[in-house]
């Protein structure tokens, strides 16, 4: 349950002049006097607290373990969106990029076409497509002598051996020429790949802020070491401000987006500001059995500040004229008590609108009845 810190201040329900959005405090009537049911005007409200927040607000966290080596903002300070907040001692990160640099340059000298790898291949090529040519030649010599019976079938044989195993080098020489550029190739693109995984790496000691806004608050501070997920500043919009609302789960479902809020805070002493729900949440907070509700301010506050405590009323309705009686002129089985010529009897009224000082009468009891207040 919501418990109000001063319920006395903030539990009586708006009442009067709405326009001048004044919270009144309840007041009391003096039990055991006779009284008379009035029209005024009458406001139903749901009592809510919560605090001023910043839109976007977030915890910027550590994304590696490390100290702290730079810190560039203090709370207070307005930051750029990317701008750095902090900085992470990053030496072997550095080594790392250096050396994933120095093997990405290399793997891409290798792949051109003049490199002394591609080079030594294209000159094994070169050597087979002379060779070939020899052999083409000698083999042509002894087919035409194998022909004229000069020479015996296994001489014209090994010649045409010669040439098969000559054309069969070049074939493979020419593509381990291709294979080694393909390798080469997908070798320089991983090359590129870890140096841009090894910048990522290097980049998560910089700790930047994603928004444009103002750093709230920060946690770390020079030479302090940080694990990852360690929080290390908290950083949100530096514009309007908004209010994070706690409603009791007995008061939620007459909760609507769209309704007034009256709201006060503890740093503004008696200035009373307007607000509007924005958005209810569907989820119960099980620590206090509350649910949160969100609601702008009508106008711009100008608040510097964030986490400031506020307690407000939700209007739920408002009726003019309404025909009401004192909270406790009516029982908890909403009966009051007549007085009669032959003595007082009891009657059964029907209720609509209530708050903390006053009930509704809609039916039951006219402005004419004398209303006997129980006893205390």
């Amino acid at each position: 349950m919501i418990k109000s810190k001063r319920a006395g201040m903030m539990r009586g329900l708006i009442a009067g002049a709405m326009a001048a959005a004044l919270i009144v405090t309840a007041g009391s009537c003096n039990r055991g006097k006779n009284l008379h049911a009035s029209h005024k005007s009458i406001t139903e409200a749901v009592y809510a607290s919560g605090f001023v927040a910043a839109r976007n607000m977030y915890k910027v966290y550590a994304l590696t373990d490390g100290n702290i080596v730079a810190k560039y903002h203090v709370a207070g300070d307005t930051v750029a969106q990317g701008e750095a907040l902090y900085r992470v001692q990053s030496d072997a990160s550095i080594a790392k990029l250096g050396a994933s640099s120095s093997a990405y340059r290399l793997a891409i000298e290798n792949a051109k076409d003049n490199s002394p790898v591609l080079q030594d291949l294209q000159i094994k090529i070169n050597n087979a497509e002379t060779l070939l040519a020899n052999d083409r030649t000698t083999f042509t010599r002894m087919k035409n002598m194998y022909d004229a019976g000069a020479v015996s079938k296994t001489q014209y044989d090994q010649a045409a051996t010669a040439l098969t195993v000559s054309e069969n080098n070049l074939q493979a020489a020419k593509e381990a020429l291709r294979r080694t550029k393909e390798q080469l190739s997908v070798d320089a693109q991983n090359a590129q790949a870890q140096v841009a995984a090894s910048g990522q790496d290097l980049s998560n000691y910089v700790l930047k802020s994603l928004i444009k806004g103002q750093v709230y608050e920060t946690y770390k501070e020079l030479g302090e070491a940080v694990r990852r997920n360690d929080a290390v500043a908290l950083v949100g919009e530096l514009g309007s401000k908004y209010l994070q609302l706690a409603v009791d789960q007995q008061d939620i479902g007459r909760v609507k987006v769209g309704q007034e809020v009256v709201v006060k805070m503890d740093i503004s002493s008696d200035k009373v500001y307007k607000a509007h729900v924005t958005k209810v949440y569907p989820n119960m907070n099980g620590n206090n059995q509350s649910f949160r509700v969100d609601a702008d301010f009508d106008q711009d506050p100008g608040l510097r500040f964030i986490n400031a405590s506020v307690e407000a009323n939700i209007v739920i309705a408002t009726k003019d004229n309404a025909l009401v009686l004192p909270r406790q002129a009516v029982n908890a089985k909403d009966e009051v008590i007549v007085k009669g010529v032959g003595g007082n009897k009891t009657v059964k009224i029907q209720r609509g609108l209530m708050n903390m000082t006053d009930i509704e009468i809609l039916s039951g009891i006219t402005e004419s009845d004398e209303i006997v207040l129980p006893k205390e």
